[in-house]
C-alpha cells in the first residue's frame, strides 16, 4: 500500500478504494461481503432495497450509494 492509496476501515479491516468508488464497490473488490439485493454493476445504484445498510461513523447509510471517503469507519 503506497502513501497515495486511499483507504477506509470495514469491520476493522483496511480497505483500499479508487476515486469514485462506493463503499460497496470497494468492499466487493477487496473480497468483503456486504449483503445486498439490488446492487448490480450494470445499473446506477439507488439504495432502495436497503439491504446493504451499514453504519458509517455512527450513521446508517446504504453502502451501494455512499461514496468511499478516506478515513471512514464502516461497520457491517
Amino acid at each position: 500500500m503506497s502513501a497515495a492509496t486511499k483507504t477506509f476501515r470495514l469491520d476493522g479491516v483496511v480497505v483500499e478504494f479508487n476515486e469514485g468508488d462506493t463503499i460497496m464497490d470497494a468492499a466487493l473488490r477487496a473480497g468483503a461481503y456486504i449483503p445486498h439485493l439490488c446492487h448490480n454493476s450494470e445499473f446506477t445504484p439507488h439504495g432502495s432495497c436497503r439491504v446493504c445498510v451499514v453504519e458509517v461513523n455512527g450513521r446508517q447509510v446504504s453502502a451501494c450509494t455512499q461514496p468511499a471517503v478516506e478515513g471512514l469507519e464502516v461497520d457491517n
